[in-house]
Protein backbone atom coordinates (compact mmCIF):
# COMPACT_ATOMS: atom_id res chain seq x y z
CA UNK A 1 0.00 0.00 0.00
CA UNK A 2 1.38 3.29 -0.91
CA UNK A 3 1.97 5.48 2.37
CA UNK A 4 3.21 8.84 2.52
CA UNK A 5 3.90 10.61 5.91
CA UNK A 6 4.21 14.34 5.75
CA UNK A 7 4.77 16.72 8.32
CA UNK A 8 1.25 18.17 7.72
CA UNK A 9 -0.13 20.03 11.32
CA UNK A 10 -3.20 20.38 12.90
CA UNK A 11 -2.73 24.42 13.13
CA UNK A 12 -0.48 26.33 10.37
CA UNK A 13 -0.05 29.70 10.54
CA UNK A 14 1.97 31.86 8.48
CA UNK A 15 2.44 35.43 10.04
CA UNK A 16 4.50 38.25 8.24
CA UNK A 17 6.66 40.49 9.90
CA UNK A 18 4.53 43.41 8.84
CA UNK A 19 1.99 41.84 11.06
CA UNK A 20 3.97 41.33 13.88
CA UNK A 21 5.11 44.99 13.24
CA UNK A 22 1.52 46.11 13.29
CA UNK A 23 0.79 44.50 16.21
CA UNK A 24 3.70 46.09 18.42
CA UNK A 25 2.04 49.50 16.97
CA UNK A 26 -1.51 48.75 18.64
CA UNK A 27 -3.29 48.33 15.17
CA UNK A 28 -4.99 45.88 12.30
CA UNK A 29 -3.14 43.51 10.17
CA UNK A 30 -5.82 43.22 8.43
CA UNK A 31 -4.44 45.55 5.77
CA UNK A 32 -2.22 48.62 4.35
CA UNK A 33 -5.77 50.68 4.64
CA UNK A 34 -6.62 50.07 8.22
CA UNK A 35 -2.92 51.40 9.45
CA UNK A 36 -4.46 55.00 9.27
CA UNK A 37 -7.25 54.09 11.90
CA UNK A 38 -6.69 55.20 15.62
CA UNK A 39 -5.26 53.32 18.19
CA UNK A 40 -8.85 52.94 19.60
CA UNK A 41 -9.56 50.89 16.16
CA UNK A 42 -10.06 46.93 16.87
CA UNK A 43 -6.97 44.85 16.09
CA UNK A 44 -8.49 42.20 13.31
CA UNK A 45 -6.96 38.75 12.30
CA UNK A 46 -7.79 37.75 9.11
CA UNK A 47 -7.69 33.73 7.92
CA UNK A 48 -7.50 31.94 5.47
CA UNK A 49 -8.02 28.29 6.02
CA UNK A 50 -8.57 25.66 2.82
CA UNK A 51 -10.23 23.34 5.37
CA UNK A 52 -13.82 24.80 6.37
CA UNK A 53 -15.99 23.35 4.49
CA UNK A 54 -19.04 21.26 4.47
CA UNK A 55 -17.07 19.12 1.98
CA UNK A 56 -14.23 18.57 4.53
CA UNK A 57 -16.90 17.70 7.08
CA UNK A 58 -16.33 21.33 8.72
CA UNK A 59 -19.23 23.01 7.71
CA UNK A 60 -19.32 24.86 11.30
CA UNK A 61 -18.06 25.08 14.87
CA UNK A 62 -20.70 22.60 16.34
CA UNK A 63 -18.29 19.29 18.01
CA UNK A 64 -20.82 16.94 17.60
CA UNK A 65 -21.31 17.25 14.27
CA UNK A 66 -19.01 14.98 12.02
CA UNK A 67 -15.08 16.67 12.05
CA UNK A 68 -16.09 20.48 12.80
CA UNK A 69 -14.91 19.98 16.37
CA UNK A 70 -11.41 20.66 14.36
CA UNK A 71 -12.75 24.37 13.40
CA UNK A 72 -14.09 24.97 16.99
CA UNK A 73 -10.92 24.43 18.79
CA UNK A 74 -8.25 25.68 15.73
CA UNK A 75 -10.92 29.38 16.27
CA UNK A 76 -10.49 28.87 19.73
CA UNK A 77 -14.58 28.51 19.94
CA UNK A 78 -13.88 25.69 22.76
CA UNK A 79 -11.55 23.24 24.66
CA UNK A 80 -11.56 20.18 25.63
CA UNK A 81 -10.94 18.58 29.54
CA UNK A 82 -7.60 17.32 28.77
CA UNK A 83 -5.04 17.65 25.50
CA UNK A 84 -2.06 16.32 24.08
CA UNK A 85 1.17 18.16 24.52
CA UNK A 86 3.83 18.74 22.44
CA UNK A 87 5.43 15.61 23.38
CA UNK A 88 1.94 13.79 22.65
CA UNK A 89 1.65 13.77 26.64
CA UNK A 90 -1.97 13.76 28.27
CA UNK A 91 -1.91 17.15 29.96
CA UNK A 92 -5.06 18.89 32.03
CA UNK A 93 -7.32 21.58 30.17
CA UNK A 94 -10.38 22.17 31.62
CA UNK A 95 -9.82 19.52 34.29
CA UNK A 96 -7.52 19.53 36.58
CA UNK A 97 -6.80 16.05 37.42
CA UNK A 98 -8.29 12.44 37.51
CA UNK A 99 -8.71 9.57 39.52
CA UNK A 100 -9.11 5.57 38.33
CA UNK A 101 -11.57 4.61 40.82
CA UNK A 102 -11.70 0.87 39.38
CA UNK A 103 -10.80 -0.30 36.15
CA UNK A 104 -14.65 0.92 34.83
CA UNK A 105 -14.61 4.28 36.83
CA UNK A 106 -13.31 7.71 35.98
CA UNK A 107 -13.23 10.60 38.22
CA UNK A 108 -12.54 13.78 36.47
CA UNK A 109 -12.12 17.14 38.77
CA UNK A 110 -12.40 20.34 36.93
CA UNK A 111 -11.00 23.52 36.87
CA UNK A 112 -12.31 26.25 39.17
CA UNK A 113 -13.65 29.53 38.01
CA UNK A 114 -14.02 28.75 34.51
CA UNK A 115 -17.67 30.03 32.43
CA UNK A 116 -18.68 29.81 29.25
CA UNK A 117 -18.59 32.58 26.73
CA UNK A 118 -22.23 33.52 27.54
CA UNK A 119 -20.91 33.46 31.64
CA UNK A 120 -22.76 30.88 32.78
CA UNK A 121 -20.19 28.68 34.81
CA UNK A 122 -18.72 25.28 33.56
CA UNK A 123 -19.98 23.01 36.16
CA UNK A 124 -20.31 19.00 36.45
CA UNK A 125 -23.28 19.31 35.33
CA UNK A 126 -22.84 21.03 32.21
CA UNK A 127 -19.87 18.87 31.67
CA UNK A 128 -22.40 16.03 32.10
CA UNK A 129 -24.63 17.33 29.75
CA UNK A 130 -22.58 17.84 27.14
CA UNK A 131 -20.82 14.72 27.13
CA UNK A 132 -24.18 12.61 27.51
CA UNK A 133 -25.01 14.64 23.85
CA UNK A 134 -22.06 13.51 22.20
CA UNK A 135 -22.32 10.41 22.83
CA UNK A 136 -26.17 10.14 21.49
CA UNK A 137 -25.53 12.17 18.65
CA UNK A 138 -21.77 11.51 17.19
CA UNK A 139 -20.93 7.28 16.66
CA UNK A 140 -17.38 8.07 16.24
CA UNK A 141 -16.96 9.01 20.25
CA UNK A 142 -19.86 6.76 20.98
CA UNK A 143 -17.47 3.88 20.09
CA UNK A 144 -14.33 5.35 21.50
CA UNK A 145 -15.50 6.65 24.92
CA UNK A 146 -18.08 3.39 25.62
CA UNK A 147 -19.25 5.07 27.98
CA UNK A 148 -22.46 3.70 30.24
CA UNK A 149 -23.02 6.38 32.96
CA UNK A 150 -22.65 10.06 34.01
CA UNK A 151 -22.56 11.44 37.29
CA UNK A 152 -21.86 14.96 38.75
CA UNK A 153 -21.74 16.71 41.81
CA UNK A 154 -19.85 19.98 41.86
CA UNK A 155 -16.69 20.50 39.66
CA UNK A 156 -16.43 16.82 39.67
CA UNK A 157 -17.65 14.17 36.76
CA UNK A 158 -17.62 10.37 37.27
CA UNK A 159 -17.79 8.22 34.45
CA UNK A 160 -18.50 4.61 34.18
CA UNK A 161 -17.56 2.72 31.03
CA UNK A 162 -19.09 -0.07 30.00
CA UNK A 163 -15.49 -2.13 30.20
CA UNK A 164 -11.78 -1.02 30.66
CA UNK A 165 -10.90 1.86 28.59
CA UNK A 166 -7.21 2.45 29.21
CA UNK A 167 -7.26 5.44 26.19
CA UNK A 168 -10.48 7.33 27.97
CA UNK A 169 -8.33 10.30 28.30
CA UNK A 170 -6.85 10.26 24.66
CA UNK A 171 -10.21 10.32 23.38
CA UNK A 172 -11.65 13.07 25.69
CA UNK A 173 -8.91 15.09 23.99
CA UNK A 174 -10.47 14.86 20.62
CA UNK A 175 -11.44 18.00 19.39
CA UNK A 176 -15.34 16.04 19.57
CA UNK A 177 -14.58 16.12 23.34
CA UNK A 178 -14.44 20.17 23.55
CA UNK A 179 -17.30 21.24 26.28
CA UNK A 180 -19.95 23.85 25.23
CA UNK A 181 -22.86 24.94 27.00
CA UNK A 182 -26.00 22.68 26.21
CA UNK A 183 -28.32 25.05 28.00
CA UNK A 184 -27.58 27.77 24.96
CA UNK A 185 -28.07 25.17 22.58
CA UNK A 186 -26.90 24.64 19.24
CA UNK A 187 -28.14 27.30 16.58
CA UNK A 188 -29.74 26.11 12.79
CA UNK A 189 -26.06 27.68 11.94
CA UNK A 190 -24.21 25.29 14.25
CA UNK A 191 -22.31 27.63 16.46
CA UNK A 192 -22.04 26.97 20.02
CA UNK A 193 -20.81 28.67 23.21
CA UNK A 194 -17.72 27.44 24.54
CA UNK A 195 -15.12 28.11 27.20
CA UNK A 196 -12.52 29.48 24.56
CA UNK A 197 -10.63 32.65 23.62
CA UNK A 198 -13.16 33.41 21.34
CA UNK A 199 -16.96 33.80 20.65
CA UNK A 200 -18.45 33.06 17.04
CA UNK A 201 -20.54 36.29 16.15
CA UNK A 202 -21.22 35.36 12.57
CA UNK A 203 -20.83 31.69 10.53
CA UNK A 204 -21.63 30.85 7.01
CA UNK A 205 -21.23 27.50 6.55
CA UNK A 206 -18.06 26.85 3.48
CA UNK A 207 -17.16 30.95 3.27
CA UNK A 208 -16.67 32.65 6.54
CA UNK A 209 -17.04 32.85 10.18
CA UNK A 210 -16.19 35.92 12.67
CA UNK A 211 -15.27 35.61 16.09
CA UNK A 212 -14.65 38.26 18.89
CA UNK A 213 -12.95 38.51 21.83
CA UNK A 214 -14.07 36.19 24.57
CA UNK A 215 -13.39 38.90 27.72
CA UNK A 216 -14.19 36.46 30.47
CA UNK A 217 -11.64 34.26 29.06
CA UNK A 218 -9.94 32.43 31.93
CA UNK A 219 -6.54 31.55 30.81
CA UNK A 220 -5.32 35.07 29.78
CA UNK A 221 -6.25 38.00 27.73
CA UNK A 222 -7.08 36.90 23.66
CA UNK A 223 -4.49 38.88 21.25
CA UNK A 224 -6.94 39.97 18.86
CA UNK A 225 -10.36 42.10 19.41
CA UNK A 226 -11.40 40.23 16.34
CA UNK A 227 -10.58 37.19 14.01
CA UNK A 228 -12.29 36.80 10.89
CA UNK A 229 -11.92 33.45 8.89
CA UNK A 230 -12.11 33.17 5.10
CA UNK A 231 -12.82 29.87 3.07
CA UNK A 232 -9.82 29.89 0.53
CA UNK A 233 -10.05 26.10 -0.30
CA UNK A 234 -8.06 27.14 -4.20
CA UNK A 235 -4.49 26.92 -3.08
CA UNK A 236 -2.91 29.26 -5.45
CA UNK A 237 -6.01 31.77 -4.35
CA UNK A 238 -4.99 31.09 -1.14
CA UNK A 239 -1.51 31.84 -1.84
CA UNK A 240 -2.42 35.50 -3.67
CA UNK A 241 -4.69 36.44 -0.73
CA UNK A 242 -1.42 36.05 1.81
CA UNK A 243 0.88 37.62 -0.88
CA UNK A 244 -1.61 40.53 -1.02
CA UNK A 245 -1.92 41.31 2.33
CA UNK A 246 -5.34 40.62 2.23
CA UNK A 247 -5.27 37.79 4.69
CA UNK A 248 -2.80 37.73 7.84
CA UNK A 249 -2.39 33.94 8.24
CA UNK A 250 -3.12 30.60 6.23
CA UNK A 251 -3.74 26.96 7.21
CA UNK A 252 -3.34 24.37 4.54
CA UNK A 253 -0.92 26.26 2.19
CA UNK A 254 0.20 24.22 -0.61
CA UNK A 255 4.18 23.12 -0.27
CA UNK A 256 4.33 24.57 -3.59
CA UNK A 257 3.96 27.93 -2.05
CA UNK A 258 6.27 27.72 0.50
CA UNK A 259 9.21 29.03 -1.14
CA UNK A 260 7.26 32.31 -2.11
CA UNK A 261 7.26 33.04 2.00
CA UNK A 262 10.34 31.58 2.54
CA UNK A 263 11.86 34.57 1.12
CA UNK A 264 9.58 36.90 2.51
CA UNK A 265 9.99 37.27 6.37
CA UNK A 266 7.27 34.75 7.23
CA UNK A 267 7.07 32.26 9.81
CA UNK A 268 6.56 28.66 9.37
CA UNK A 269 4.92 26.96 12.18
CA UNK A 270 4.83 23.07 11.84
CA UNK A 271 5.24 20.03 13.77
CA UNK A 272 6.00 16.30 12.22
CA UNK A 273 2.60 14.58 13.15
CA UNK A 274 0.84 11.02 12.23
CA UNK A 275 -0.79 13.44 9.54
CA UNK A 276 -0.60 11.29 6.49
CA UNK A 277 -1.00 11.18 2.72
CA UNK A 278 -2.31 7.74 1.53
CA UNK A 279 -4.00 5.44 -0.58
CA UNK A 280 -6.90 3.26 0.49
CA UNK A 281 -7.14 0.03 -1.14
CA UNK A 282 -11.16 -0.70 -2.67
CA UNK A 283 -11.11 -4.83 -1.86
CA UNK A 284 -15.00 -4.72 -3.65
CA UNK A 285 -12.78 -4.15 -6.38
CA UNK A 286 -12.11 -7.22 -9.51
CA UNK A 287 -8.59 -5.37 -9.86
CA UNK A 288 -7.54 -4.08 -6.46
CA UNK A 289 -8.41 -7.84 -5.21
CA UNK A 290 -5.54 -9.30 -7.00
CA UNK A 291 -2.85 -9.24 -4.47
CA UNK A 292 -0.33 -8.70 -7.47
CA UNK A 293 -1.85 -5.46 -8.61
CA UNK A 294 -1.47 -3.90 -5.06
CA UNK A 295 2.09 -4.80 -4.63
CA UNK A 296 2.70 -3.37 -8.15
CA UNK A 297 0.85 0.07 -7.37
CA UNK A 298 2.71 0.21 -3.90
CA UNK A 299 6.14 -0.74 -5.51
CA UNK A 300 5.46 1.25 -8.66
CA UNK A 301 4.93 5.03 -7.16
CA UNK A 302 8.10 6.86 -6.50
CA UNK A 303 7.13 7.98 -3.28
CA UNK A 304 10.91 9.76 -2.40
CA UNK A 305 10.42 11.94 -5.76
CA UNK A 306 7.20 12.95 -4.05
CA UNK A 307 8.18 14.28 -1.38
CA UNK A 308 11.45 15.78 -2.63
CA UNK A 309 10.03 17.80 -5.75
CA UNK A 310 6.27 18.02 -5.48
CA UNK A 311 6.42 18.66 -1.88
CA UNK A 312 9.61 20.78 -2.14
CA UNK A 313 10.90 18.49 0.77
CA UNK A 314 8.07 19.43 3.30
CA UNK A 315 7.64 15.67 4.84
CA UNK A 316 9.18 12.51 4.23
CA UNK A 317 8.31 8.88 3.38
CA UNK A 318 6.75 7.36 5.38
CA UNK A 319 8.40 3.40 6.77
CA UNK A 320 5.45 2.31 8.90
CA UNK A 321 2.15 3.51 10.29
CA UNK A 322 3.58 5.76 12.26
CA UNK A 323 6.47 8.60 12.01
CA UNK A 324 10.03 7.82 13.97
CA UNK A 325 9.47 10.33 15.86
CA UNK A 326 6.67 8.70 18.06
CA UNK A 327 8.09 7.46 20.93
CA UNK A 328 5.96 4.22 19.68
CA UNK A 329 6.94 4.92 15.89
CA UNK A 330 9.16 3.33 13.96
CA UNK A 331 9.83 0.37 11.12
CA UNK A 332 7.18 -2.23 12.55
CA UNK A 333 5.84 -2.53 9.27
CA UNK A 334 7.76 -1.97 6.11
CA UNK A 335 6.36 0.33 3.19
CA UNK A 336 7.43 -1.16 0.14
CA UNK A 337 10.10 0.82 -1.84
CA UNK A 338 9.96 2.22 -5.05
CA UNK A 339 11.40 -0.21 -7.53
CA UNK A 340 9.55 -0.30 -11.01
CA UNK A 341 11.35 -3.05 -12.67
CA UNK A 342 9.87 -5.86 -9.77
CA UNK A 343 6.42 -3.83 -9.98
CA UNK A 344 6.54 -5.10 -14.14
CA UNK A 345 7.83 -8.57 -12.96
CA UNK A 346 5.01 -8.93 -10.40
CA UNK A 347 2.52 -7.79 -12.71
CA UNK A 348 3.87 -9.97 -15.88
CA UNK A 349 4.14 -12.91 -13.68
CA UNK A 350 0.32 -12.90 -12.44
CA UNK A 351 -0.56 -12.23 -16.31
CA UNK A 352 -1.44 -8.86 -16.60
CA UNK A 353 0.39 -7.75 -19.38
CA UNK A 354 -0.19 -6.06 -23.22
CA UNK A 355 -1.66 -8.50 -24.99
CA UNK A 356 -3.15 -6.46 -28.03
CA UNK A 357 -0.29 -3.99 -28.22
CA UNK A 358 -2.22 -0.94 -27.09
CA UNK A 359 0.12 -0.02 -24.38
CA UNK A 360 -2.48 -1.11 -21.42
CA UNK A 361 -1.84 -3.87 -19.42
CA UNK A 362 -4.68 -6.77 -19.85
CA UNK A 363 -6.01 -10.12 -18.21
CA UNK A 364 -8.62 -12.20 -19.69
CA UNK A 365 -9.81 -9.36 -21.70
CA UNK A 366 -10.08 -7.18 -19.20
CA UNK A 367 -7.92 -3.59 -19.07
CA UNK A 368 -5.45 -3.10 -16.24
CA UNK A 369 -7.26 0.36 -14.89
CA UNK A 370 -7.47 2.07 -11.71
CA UNK A 371 -9.48 4.90 -10.73
CA UNK A 372 -8.31 6.98 -8.52
CA UNK A 373 -10.86 9.21 -6.85
CA UNK A 374 -9.18 12.25 -4.56
CA UNK A 375 -9.97 16.03 -3.11
CA UNK A 376 -8.64 19.41 -2.99
CA UNK A 377 -8.98 20.73 0.10
CA UNK A 378 -5.84 19.27 1.23
CA UNK A 379 -3.90 20.97 -1.47
CA UNK A 380 -1.47 17.76 -2.50
CA UNK A 381 -3.82 15.24 -2.76
CA UNK A 382 -4.24 15.93 -6.21
CA UNK A 383 -0.50 16.09 -6.82
CA UNK A 384 -0.74 12.44 -5.38
CA UNK A 385 -3.17 11.25 -7.52
CA UNK A 386 -1.16 13.14 -10.94
CA UNK A 387 2.40 11.95 -9.65
CA UNK A 388 0.76 8.42 -9.06
CA UNK A 389 -1.09 8.06 -12.62
CA UNK A 390 2.79 9.48 -14.41
CA UNK A 391 4.38 6.32 -12.39
CA UNK A 392 1.89 3.93 -13.20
Amino acid sequence: MMNLKLSNRPLTLLLSVCLAAGLAAGCSGEDKAKQGKTAAAPMTFVFGDTTFNPENEEPNVNPHFKYAGWAAMRYGVGETLFRYSNKMEIEPWLATSYELIDPLTWKLTLREGITFSNDRPMTGAAVKACLEHLVKVHDRAQGDLMIDSISAEGQTVTIKTKRPNPTLLNYLSDPYGIIFDMEAGITDDGIVVGTGPYKVTKLVSGETIELVRNEKYWNGTPGFDQVKVLTISDGDTLTMALQSGEIDGAYGMPYASYPIFQKGGYTFTSTPTSRTFFAHMNFKSPIVQDPAVRKAIAMGVDKERFVRDLLNGNGYVAKGAFPSTFAFGGDSVKAKPYNPDLARATLDAAGWVDSDGDGIRDKNGQPLRIRWLTYPSRQEQPLLAESAQANL
